[in-house]
């Protein structure tokens, strides 16, 4: 039962990152690449927003890879957590 779960969630995650990559030009998917070999939890993420915005309407055409970095900076900037420890 588990593996089957674990079959669907990679199909979906597989979906997900196929449309995504129609958005993004060349340069701009080598950049993709890169970040999902290192961080392939980040990579999900920024290919959701890519997959929601086009959705949306909010994304026209395709991204080339300076709007990719654009995109990697604010999904990096709304992440921050701040931890406070107190003395």
């Amino acid at each position: 039962m588990e593996t089957n779960d674990q079959e669907k969630i990679q199909r979906q995650i597989a979906i997900i990152e196929d449309e995504a990559k129609k958005h993004l030009d060349s340069n701009a998917l080598a950049r993709y690449s890169n970040i999902r070999i290192a961080h392939s939890e980040k990579a999900l993420q920024v290919a959701a927003l890519i997959v929601q915005a086009s959705q949306t309407g909010q994304l026209q055409g395709v991204l080339n890879d300076s709007q990719f970095r654009e995109l990697l900076v604010r999904l990096q900037e709304s992440n921050k957590e701040f931890k406070i420890t107190r003395k």
